[in-house]
């Protein structure tokens, strides 16, 4: 219920932004920060405590953009990305047992 929500209001949220905000009228630091914050917002909305694993997974591969030669970044961020997301996927299954009834942020 909650994805579905998020996804309505997201799709009002498009029109208004490209009505109000279009590229005309506002700057692109007001349109990154409103994206941002409605995206961040949308996130914990949907998955709740689970979203902590979405922001360390896109912090891990922002590391590794940062860090990484031009040549090399897509085999990092994917081994990075695959690998956070296989542990968690495991964790999921043996310790928990999938005990716990949400979406499966993996």
């Amino acid at each position: 219920v909650n994805f579905v929500a998020c996804q309505l209001f997201a799709l009002f949220a498009a029109f208004w932004f490209r009505l109000y905000l279009n590229p005309a009228k506002t700057s692109p630091d007001v349109r990154h920060t409103f994206a941002t914050i409605f995206g961040i917002y949308f996130v914990i909305f949907c998955f709740g405590w689970y979203s902590l694993h979405l922001f360390v997974l896109v912090l891990m591969c922002y590391g590794v953009l940062v860090t990484a030669s031009v040549s090399t970044i897509h085999r990092y961020s994917f081994f990075v990305a695959i690998g956070y997301l296989t542990i968690c996927h495991i964790s999921r299954i043996y310790i928990f047992h999938y005990g716990i009834l949400t979406t499966d942020f993996s």
